[in-house]
């Protein structure tokens, strides 16, 4: 009998492991500085508000000028950033978009998918909840801005 409870508990408890161990989303929401401040608790839930977006090679994701509506994590593959002093690339673990929703600001860069490439979105009314909400995020936040827009970048690792 007690071979079988083992089992049968040792079933259960790997189930619960897996459920514990974190989603690639909360992954990439834990390499974003700004977010760094920001509780488990509030990560987690970052996480499951990223909206998954497949992009094939060439598609334009976003167009500078355009109203901002959106933040980006770059999961696989890879973007072209198209700024006024050239183009750089970004990839597996770059974000975008952050620019535009913190400053109110038309897009300032036009990013298009270099190759196939998968994105997470987070909607402009939950990035700024989460990270206006809380002092330190915020800080960090505009931290990074003032460095993107003083080194004419739009992404960053």
């Amino acid at each position: 009998m007690l071979p079988v409870l083992t089992i049968a508990g040792f079933r259960r408890m790997r189930a619960l492991d897996d459920l514990a161990a974190p989603t690639r989303q909360q992954l990439l929401v834990d390499e974003v500085p700004m977010f760094a401040p920001l509780s488990l608790a509030a990560k987690e839930r970052l996480a499951t508000k990223l909206l998954p977006i497949d992009v094939p090679a060439g598609e334009t994701i976003v167009r500078a000028g355009e109203v901002g509506d959106r933040f980006y994590l770059v999961d696989s593959g890879t973007v072209r950033i198209g700024l006024e002093e050239g183009e750089k690339e970004g990839g597996a673990g770059d974000y975008f978009g952050e620019i535009a929703l913190l400053r109110d600001v038309p897009r300032t860069a036009t990013v298009t998918a270099a190759t196939e490439a998968r994105l997470y979105a987070l909607e402009r009314a939950d990035f700024l909840a989460a990270v206006t909400g809380h002092t330190l995020a915020e800080a960090a936040a505009q931290g990074v801005v003032g460095e993107r827009l003083a080194a004419g970048q739009a992404v960053s690792s």
